[in-house]
C-alpha cells in the first residue's frame, strides 16, 4: 500500500474502503448477536432474511478488506474487478430493498420513515469502490 506512485487522495481512499470494509463486518456482526439491532425484534417476522442480509454484509466487507492493490496488478484483475463490481451492485440493491422495507414498516405502524441517510452513505462509499480499484491498476488515467 505504500506505493509512492500512487498519488495521496488514491491511497486514502483505499484506506477509507478498508475501514468501510471493517465497518461492514462489525455493524452485520453486531445485528447477528442481537446487541444493539437496527430492527426492532417486535416488528420484524423475516429473521432469516435479516440474517443472510447480515451475512451478505460480512462478504462485502471482507471483500472490501482484500489487498486490491496487488490483486489489481495480478493477471485476473478484470475478473477480480468484475467481481467486485456486481457485488457493490448486489449491495446498492440490497440498501434500496432495506429502504422499502423500512418504509413498509413505518407505513404499516401509520408512521413516517425516517429519511435513509445510513443507507445512502454506505450505498455510496461501496459504489466508489470499484473505479478506486480500477485507478489502482491505471493511476495514470486520474487527472
Amino acid at each position: 500500500m505504500n506505493n509512492p506512485a500512487l498519488p495521496a487522495g488514491l491511497r486514502i481512499a483505499r484506506l477509507v474502503g478498508a475501514v468501510l470494509g471493517a465497518f461492514l463486518i462489525l455493524n452485520a456482526l453486531r445485528d447477528l448477536t442481537g446487541i444493539w439491532p437496527r430492527w426492532n425484534p417486535a416488528t420484524v417476522t423475516w429473521p432469516n432474511l435479516l440474517q443472510a442480509a447480515c451475512v451478505f454484509h460480512i462478504a462485502v466487507g471482507c471483500t472490501l478488506l482484500l489487498p486490491w492493490p496487488s490483486i489489481m496488478r495480478s493477471e485476473r484483475w478484470k475478473a477480480a474487478l468484475w467481481c467486485l463490481s456486481l457485488l457493490c451492485v448486489a449491495f446498492a440493491f440490497a440498501m434500496i430493498t432495506e429502504v422499502m422495507a423500512k418504509n413498509y414498516l413505518a407505513q404499516a405502524a401509520g408512521l413516517k420513515a425516517k429519511p435513509p441517510v445510513f443507507q445512502a452513505v454506505l450505498l455510496f462509499a461501496v459504489m466508489a469502490q470499484p473505479p478506486i480499484a480500477f485507478f489502482l491498476r491505471r493511476p495514470e488515467l486520474l487527472d
